[in-house]
């Protein structure tokens, strides 16, 4: 067996003739690439694979993984094989290089692995066609810039690292690949350095800042030898080459980021440079006609251009849940190109980026309050920091006026999407300059109360509504009055004051029934429901809550068709009617899930748990998801930064769980609550709770297979991908994979619906359960 790693000027015409050498180790270990190794190394050994090219960003670790993947398949290639690194002079004669190779290998069963190849792409298009149909059991891997575009490759585009959401939880960033990667490096600069609770936050930032790319990540590493992640987070601000360093700080060939980034946009065509200049203006992902729109090239030329930047990956792309196609440029690229824009005409990019958003947002509204909701929320949600861009350069020119118009656009995004904070800063903003029009501060002293009743800060947003419905009243605005009277209604609820708040929801009712406002009532139908429930009168509040759900279905407002169920759910438990109050639950918390409603989510959550405990106490397992769902809703809420209104019940039912779990037990499940996802939460909490074990669902029964079933079940039941796989002894990405099959079969978007169809299926198979 034949293993060479070095570098040479010349493919030499008898490759398995070399010297014997063992497979090569690198002095550190690879971090983070365990899923990779793994799907590399499967490709390579499929004999019906014989040609893949892995590619990624500069400095996403291509050859390093390749180098890995190249020794753990080696002893499956009984022939041998050979890593070459710079394998050959661009001047080569292909025909010669092809005839050498085919000499020395023929019909052996070989691997021949390329790394740095982006001087021969060329050469290597015209010589491995041949060379492959030439040598039968020959295999080969590339490790280049960009696919070689043959006939037969099989692409294996390599990303970045997982990087951290937050850092409110220290232990749990440890475990995020990008902070292994820059802890263990950090450590090799400084032995006694240590993420604590004081540097967490920087980590985080700094490991985000860089991508997830190693190479980036490894020199920033480095630097800890002589400095701290706060002090270099801040330098970065400043300037690019603060990721730069010495041979022995990286892996890499390079050494500094700037300049690695600049090799690689060097090799580009004027004409594809100055498009992805234009693109840097985005400051997160962005589709194929915000790409037209803003990048300067018809559709036809623009479409070309982004297939050329996405195969050199100075783009990355990936399918979005509605089917299309969605680019996004990383960050450390888009720094570099703004650097090098002239100041006037960046500014001039910038202004085109903010209308182009201001345009987004425009078109977003009638999709807001329909059947598409989720979609439009999706899309906000994904374009939420070059919302923040154009309202940051609205405010900075002192256009105050659109920037309130556009942050009052955007009110379904700062209550839905869970961004209270955002909304309240920019209205904040806008009304501190004292010049807008009467109807726009108005309008934003309204809102700003709204976000602020929902922030849990009531002194304030009295304040705001008391202002905003006076103005409303001089200006004879009937409808925008009542629609402040219906926050202060329930604001009051919010604060226990039970009489006031009917007085000023009863006055709303009819303001806005009069004023002929159909969803406006509706809303105030609602409120009030919600505070006859919390008066004791369940039936009145029963009757109100159903006339808002008629108006909302007939208007096909999802989300609010959502949160009346939820509100009907409640009253349904108040009554006692359990069962109707868990079906209206899991209609209700399955589809705010899947809007993404992160306040709604956990006010639900906090809800349904003392209905399942109350119900269900006698079950250890109703409080261990009891446990876990509040401590996610908890997560929610801080995120969001939206209290709960009923702290004390909630209080109340955490000390019974810690009693009845035990201090481990409940400290166990409060972790792994604060660390799931919503859904899974969601999922796990409204499965069924059985006393014995349900009963057999065939696979005859359903379009789904054995296998499959067994996966659904479990994640009827709220567990992980990774605990499912656990559970069922296969691997992690055999469990994504079967889910996928799972969702086309059953025409399902979400591990939500999956677990809501797979718990009507046992209900049926188990009527008496």
């Amino acid at each position: 067996m034949y293993s060479r790693r070095n570098s040479v000027l010349a493919l030499e015409p008898a490759l398995p003739d070399g010297p014997h050498l063992p497979p090569g180790q690198a002095p550190t270990p690879l971090v983070g690439r365990e899923t990779d190794i793994r799907e590399l190394g499967a490709r390579l050994t499929d004999p019906h694979i014989r040609l893949v090219t892995v590619t990624g960003p500069v400095g996403v670790g291509k050859s390093r993984l390749a180098a890995a993947v190249f020794d753990d398949v080696l002893s499956e290639f009984p022939d041998g094989g050979r890593f070459l690194s710079s394998p050959t002079d661009p001047q080569a004669d292909p025909d010669a290089l092809a005839q050498g190779v085919v000499h020395g290998v023929r019909d052996r069963r070989f691997l021949l692995a390329l790394d740095h190849c982006e001087q021969i792409m060329d050469t290597l298009r015209q010589v491995l066609p041949g060379l492959l149909a030439a040598c039968p059991r020959l295999t080969v891997l590339v490790a280049a810039d960009e696919p070689l575009g043959v006939y037969g490759e099989n692409l294996y585009r390599l990303g970045p690292l997982a990087v951290p959401e937050s850092a409110d939880d220290p232990a749990r960033l440890r475990d995020v690949p990008a902070v292994r990667l820059f802890l263990e490096r950090a450590r090799a600069a400084r032995p006694d350095f240590a993420l604590t609770e004081d540097n967490a936050a920087a980590v985080a930032a700094l490991c985000a800042r860089t991508d997830g790319l190693p190479l980036a990540i490894e020199l920033a590493a480095a630097r800890m030898k002589l400095t701290s992640p706060q002090r270099l987070l801040a330098e970065l601000e400043e300037d690019l080459g603060a990721l730069s360093g010495g041979p022995g700080d990286c892996a890499s060939r390079h050494h500094c980021m700037r300049a690695a980034i600049e090799s690689r946009l060097a090799r580009l065509e004027e004409e594809d440079a100055a498009f992805l200049r234009r693109l840097a203006c985005f400051h997160g992902p962005f589709g194929l006609d915000s790409a037209v729109d803003l990048g300067g090239a018809p559709p036809a030329r623009a479409r070309r251009i982004l297939e050329r930047l996405v195969d050199r990956n100075l783009l990355q792309a990936q399918e979005c849940p509605d089917g299309e196609i969605g680019f996004q440029m990383l960050g450390l690229i888009r720094r570099r190109l703004l650097e090098a824009i002239p100041p006037r005409e960046r500014d001039r990019l910038m202004r085109e980026h903010a209308e182009h958003f201001a345009g987004v947002v425009k078109a977003a509204q009638d999709g807001l309050s329909g059947a598409e909701q989720a979609r439009w929320l999706d899309m906000l949600a994904q374009v939420h920091p070059d919302l923040m861009a154009a309202l940051r350069l609205l405010t900075s020119t002192g256009e105050n006026a659109e920037a309130v118009a556009l942050t009052l656009a955007l009110r379904r995004h700062w209550l839905i999407n869970g961004r209270l904070r955002d909304g309240v800063h920019w209205l904040s903003e806008g009304l501190a300059t004292g010049a807008l029009p009467r109807h726009l501060g108005t309008g934003a002293q309204r809102l700003l109360g709204e976000l602020l009743l929902w922030s849990g800060e009531h002194h304030e947003a009295h304040r705001r509504l008391t202002q905003a419905r006076a103005a409303y009243r001089e200006m004879q605005d009937d409808s925008g009055a009542a629609a402040c009277e219906r926050l202060l209604g329930l604001l009051a609820c919010h604060r226990g004051e039970l009489a006031e708040a009917g007085r000023l929801l009863e006055g709303a009712v009819r303001a806005l029934r009069d004023a002929g406002t159909a969803r406006g009532h509706a809303l105030a139908l609602r409120d009030l429901a919600e505070c006859r429930r919390a008066q004791g009168r369940p039936e009145q509040a029963r009757e109100l809550a159903e006339r808002a759900l008629h108006v909302f279905l007939r208007q096909d407002d999802t989300r609010n068709v959502a949160l009346t169920r939820c509100l009907l759910a409640h009253i349904a438990g108040d009554r006692g009617e359990g069962e109707e109050a868990e079906r209206l639950y899991r209609q209700s918390l399955t589809r705010l899930c899947e809007l993404g409603d992160l306040p709604a989510c956990a006010a639900g959550l906090e809800r349904y748990v003392l209905l399942l405990t109350a119900r269900h106490g006698r079950m250890t397992e109703s409080w261990r998801r009891a446990v876990r769902a509040l401590a996610a809703a908890d997560r929610l809420r801080t995120v969001v930064g939206c209290p709960s209104p009923q702290p004390a019940a909630l209080d109340g039912t955490l000390a019974q769980a810690r009693s009845r779990l035990g201090e481990e037990a409940f400290e166990e499940a409060w972790r792994a609550g604060r660390s799931a996802e919503p859904g899974d939460v969601v999922a796990e909490t409204l499965a069924p709770l059985r006393g014995r074990r349900p009963a057999r669902v065939r696979p005859a029964d359903t379009p789904l297979t054995e296998r499959e079933l067994e996966v659904a079940e479990l994640v009827a039941r709220g567990l992980t991908n990774r605990e499912i796989a656990r559970r069922l002894g296969i691997a992690e990405w055999t469990v994504v994979n079967h889910l996928r099959k799972i969702m086309r079969k059953l025409d399902c978007c979400s591990r939500v619906q999956v677990a809501s169809w797979m718990t009507r299926l046992l209900g049926e198979a188990d009527p008496a359960a």
